[in-house]
């Protein structure tokens, strides 16, 4: 009898090990498929937000600074959205999407303090910090774009 309960309880102890190695792993998926559900689960609407509201910031530093709090802070709201989605699973455009929202953060709360001090060259620095991600953003999408398409 012991050695049927010895029996009993190794394979049950192997079919959980089984069981729980099959929860952990999930699902294999590819990389572009990875990154595909990203992309659509946030990845495209939130660059597409960042790439409007840092245009629009870029768009009013040509007007009175009194106008560029208001773009600037939409943009500190896009960045915090775009911080909230998981990791970006391209490894080729994960470092210039992190550094993009970066350069917008900074910029944008630069941007922000210099013209609520009306400090000019301090928010003429944060624009010009959100205009370095814009270059960041496009090489970012274009990477992404790659890698969908290689799939």
């Amino acid at each position: 009898m012991r050695i049927r309960v010895r029996l009993l309880t190794t394979a049950t102890a192997t079919v959980v090990a089984v069981a729980v190695a099959v929860l952990l792993t999930g699902c294999s998926s590819t990389p572009a498929e990875e990154l595909e559900d990203w992309w659509s689960s946030g990845g495209d609407s939130s660059v597409k937000s960042l790439s409007d509201t840092s245009g629009r910031v870029n768009e009013v530093s040509t007007r009175p600074m009194d106008d560029w709090t208001p773009a600037c802070q939409e943009l500190l709201s896009q960045v915090a959205k775009a911080k909230k989605l998981d990791t970006i699973p391209s490894e080729n455009a994960r470092g210039f999407w992190t550094e993009s929202l970066t350069l917008f953060e900074h910029g944008g709360n630069e941007c922000v303090a210099g013209a609520g001090e009306k400090d000019q060259p301090r928010a003429s620095a944060g624009i010009r910090e959100v205009q370095k991600g814009v270059g960041r953003l496009a090489s970012a999408v274009s990477l992404i774009r790659g890698d969908l398409e290689s799939k």
